[in-house]
């Protein structure tokens, strides 16, 4: 299924090579989390990181559904864009 990662400020520097303005789409395995999409991108799980899905905080642990958006930004980069 395809997900899409959107990485703000510092972070957006783990997206890969190539990837236009701040949004990856990624395929996954269904059933796959919050925290497992994350994991290849390098993005720090813990209180350094604000993480949402969808716009609202949830446990690293949420499945994801298709077409869900995981965004993730340090905690010390500000509000969402």
């Amino acid at each position: 299924m395809k997900v899409h990662i959107k990485l703000i400020a510092t972070y957006r520097d783990h997206l890969p090579p190539g990837t236009q303005g701040n949004i990856a789409t990624v395929d996954v395995p269904a059933g796959s989390t919050v925290a497992e999409v994350l994991i290849p991108f390098g993005i720090p799980l813990d209180e350094s990181s604000v993480i949402v899905l969808n716009g609202l905080t949830v446990p690293l642990d949420t499945p994801l559904a298709e077409g869900d958006t995981v965004t993730a930004f340090s905690a010390i980069a500000g509000g969402l864009s």
